[in-house]
């Protein structure tokens, strides 16, 4: 079996070398389309020992279909060149690859989108395996023409989120190339109804940059829930993610009422969507209903526990955009007051399952040792950049110097570490290096804030510029 890695790109000379170094040597042959580019993207490819071939641009899938074409492999595997592909989840493809059903066409795979911070902003879902000769269409969000799918726990990690000015940029440029498409195809096709869809994503996104562009989301967000009709045959993941994106454009224009009743329609059909879980617990707390409120965030911390182990394992597939604000919540935010009784029942499903999120719940809702106790485990358990920062501020807060030397050698964090222990030790100088170490690699606000509170007059002695 011959396996093709295949990418396209353009000006990506930033990007290029971390997916290559992550694939060279993993497939047999890698496939770079060029569409255009003025930087060294061509010359970083051709030293990685990939073919290049030279594309002038007309859309994604015209561009991937040039790939395809030049591809000898039985399996594609198509990359952005922003991603990356981690040895474990290459392994897991490999021993997939022996065992695929002979009518099985192509494969989706998750991705995990990263924030400048280091951590999951999102995780996603698309179909990047396919056999050879498959062809692909769409100007944008495009797609291989395959016949029978099927969703497999791998992920590949995506960067193209840790930048907001290149992702308005991507956003402005998808705009234009789906009111081209969207132009030219019939009016009430389900081809129409899929692109309302991705155009209301990009609304909101530039959403983040203008406001207006929230009204055109809610208008084409209304359109499309009209004419899908609540056909989950027909639209499946489509249709449930934009009842999430309906409820939070109706949170945001605080339209209540409209919001509850919607709401309420959609639970009644038990749809399995973290972010739904999430905007019933907000809704439910801002009316005082706390324990109705927990009853929907438990729901919640379950769902994204099990998206984020396998994002095929619901009814749908999943994508998730909640972990930062489910987060977030527990970072900035008491938690419900509860009877004693709901402690017991979060402590026994999180002993009986283990979850990173049903722990954080767990975390959230203790108090005194047993709160560091929780977060010690769950940092251990799953080593990501979040569960250190709450792990290293709770031992902060007890001076735990010691405690945190013995993690310097085992955490992802390494710089933070240091800097928090020469910190305690009241050596700042050392201190303010290695936290400006962190945040040379980190976009941190948490940290930065932190830093400038904490040194303020010392910084300004050594001359050192704003770091926020």
């Amino acid at each position: 079996m011959k396996l093709s890695a295949c990418i396209i790109a353009k000006n990506e000379e930033k990007n290029l070398p971390r997916l290559l170094k992550s694939i060279t040597g993993k497939f047999d042959e890698i496939i770079l389309v060029d569409t255009g580019s003025t930087d060294r993207t061509k010359e970083i490819a051709k030293s990685f020992g990939c073919k290049v071939f030279e594309h002038k641009w007309n859309g994604f899938a015209d561009a991937r279909n040039r790939a395809v074409k030049e591809a000898t492999g039985d399996w594609l595997w198509h990359f952005d060149a922003d991603f990356e592909l981690e040895e474990g989840e290459y392994r897991k493809a490999l021993t997939l690859f022996k065992r695929i059903p002979k009518d099985i066409e192509a494969l989706s795979i998750g991705v995990k989108n990263f924030d400048s911070s280091g951590r999951v902003k999102a995780l996603s879902f698309h179909t990047f395996i396919h056999r050879a000769g498959i062809m692909w269409k769409g100007k944008v969000h495009e797609s291989p023409m395959t016949g029978k799918v099927i969703g497999v726990p791998i992920f590949v990690n995506h960067y193209g989120y840790s930048d907001k000015y290149v992702m308005l940029k991507k956003a402005h440029r998808n705009l234009k190339l789906l009111e081209e498409e969207i132009a030219n195809l019939e009016y009430n096709s389900k081809d129409y109804i899929i692109k309302l869809f991705f155009l209301v994503q990009t609304y909101l996104l530039l959403s983040t940059e203008e406001h207006t562009y929230l009204s055109e989301a809610k208008k084409k967000a209304e359109e499309f829930l009209e004419k899908a009709n609540w056909d989950f045959e027909s639209y499946g993941f489509l249709l449930v993610y934009m009842l999430n994106y309906y409820l939070n454009i109706l949170w945001s224009f605080r339209e209540y009422r409209k919001l509850q009743l919607f709401l309420k329609k959609i639970l009644g059909r038990k749809i399995e969507l973290p972010e739904i879980y999430f905007i019933a617990y907000k809704t439910y707390r801002t009316e005082g209903s706390e324990k109705k409120a927990f009853a929907f965030l438990l729901k919640a911390a379950e769902l994204l526990d099990v998206v984020t182990t396998n994002p095929f394992s619901l009814p749908w597939g999943a994508v998730t955009e909640c972990l930062p604000t489910f987060e977030r919540e527990i970072l900035n935010y008491n938690p419900p007051k509860l009877p004693t009784t709901f402690h017991k029942i979060l402590e026994r499903k999180w002993k009986k399952r283990k979850g990173r999120n049903l722990g954080l719940l767990l975390y959230w809702f203790s108090d005194g040792y047993s709160r560091l106790k929780v977060i010690e485990k769950l940092a251990k358990r799953y080593r990501d950049p979040f569960l250190e920062k709450l792990l290293l501020a709770e031992l902060l807060s007890r001076k735990e110097k010691e405690k945190i030397r013995r993690l310097i050698s085992t955490v992802l964090l390494r710089e933070l570490f240091i800097a928090a222990y020469y910190d305690l030790a009241y050596e700042e100088d050392k201190a303010i290096y290695y936290y400006l170490q962190y945040l040379s690699k980190y976009k941190d606000s948490w940290i930065a804030e932190y830093v400038v509170n904490r040194f303020n007059e010392q910084l300004k002695s050594d001359g050192l510029p704003p770091i926020m």
